[in-house]
């Protein structure tokens, strides 16, 4: 049986930096300032009004996909989405909304072919240089509990609002697969020993899932929409809304840690054509390297609620919430 040794790859220290937070506090001290000036515009920002009150449920669906700081590695966009529920609140054009909510981000990512040598020994005992040459392909499928916070403005229907988002990891599975084809120099002969299926030499196949190690994820988030029940006529005092929406997020900070030593390939001590190509996002990443995801999409939410000073009069149009 072929024997090589292992090849030692070097140490790499693991850190994170959420300095990106600020950022979020900063959109929220923006944001009221130019509320109040909306409210000295339509209505005095003291003065009493209905303060509305909703549960709701949501549920989007969209693409979803990488931007990175990695080198060789090209992201590939696929579905993702999110279901939640939670309160929002609304008074005189101002809408404020905190929940929880499930989400899944999927994504792909082609790998630059690599080629790597290794000491080693053909089936004859001799001793040789071995080569792999790798072509990969890596998938990932992620999924967080998130906590949103927005805040925004509506007018009739229309709505448009924005804020932070915090998720955190509840499965982490990154696929590789691919390729690799094995050949080996003798020096006694110098040549290179290929396409040799009865000496090991050819190609192989390989598939292998592993968890990648994240970090909690800090997002921007936002959408902007219409209540497609504004135009419906009604004298119930419960208010029904069914708002669709453009939604975006976009991750603020580095999700995937730093491995403190690179397991981008394992290879058995005794067959030197059983190897193990780990993902490159669970066994790759170093200090330097970046990713952060990001969503796009259709959103549905659908609130019910109202207010308890509202009184029971003549038909009016979508919620009441409109009329204040």
């Amino acid at each position: 049986m072929p024997n090589i040794f292992h090849k030692k790859l070097p140490n790499i220290t693991t850190m994170q930096n959420f300095k990106s937070i600020s950022i979020l506090f900063l959109l929220l001290i923006i944001a009221f300032p130019a509320y109040s000036q909306y409210a000295r515009r339509y209505g005095s920002y003291n003065s009493r009004g209905d303060n509305y009150h909703f549960g709701y449920i949501s549920g989007g669906v969209g693409y979803t996909s990488l931007q990175s700081q990695v080198p060789d590695l090209v992201p590939k966009g696929y579905v993702g989405g999110l279901v939640g529920l939670g309160y929002e609140f609304r008074n005189r054009g101002l809408w404020l909304s905190v929940g929880a909510q499930f989400s899944l981000h999927n994504s792909k990512a082609e790998m630059e072919g690599f080629r790597f040598d290794q000491s080693g020994y053909d089936t004859q005992g001799k001793e040789v240089t071995l080569h792999y040459s790798i072509d990969e392909k890596d998938q990932q499928n992620w999924a967080f509990i998130d906590i949103p916070i927005l805040i925004g403005y509506y007018f009739h229907g229309f709505h448009i609002g924005a804020g932070p988002k915090i998720g955190y990891a509840v499965s982490s599975k990154v696929k590789s697969e691919g390729t690799y084809t094995l050949s080996a120099t003798n020096e006694l002969y110098g040549i290179e020993f290929s396409d040799m299926p009865q000496h090991g030499y050819t190609t192989y196949d390989f598939k292998n899932t592993s968890n990648a190690n994240l970090y909690p994820l800090v997002s921007i988030v936002g959408e902007v929409g219409y209540d497609v029940l504004s135009s419906v006529e009604t004298r119930s005092l419960i208010c029904n809304i069914l708002k669709v929406s453009f939604y975006f997020e976009y991750g603020l900070n580095n999700l995937v840690k730093p491995v403190s030593t690179n397991r981008r390939v394992e290879i058995n001590p005794n067959d030197a054509t059983d190897i193990k190509v780990n993902p490159y996002l669970a066994a790759g990443m170093t200090q330097s390297h970046r990713v952060v995801p990001f969503l796009t999409g259709l959103k549905i939410t659908y609130l019910i609620g109202g207010s308890r000073s509202a009184r029971a009069g003549g038909y009016h149009k979508g919620c009441h919430c409109y009329n204040n």
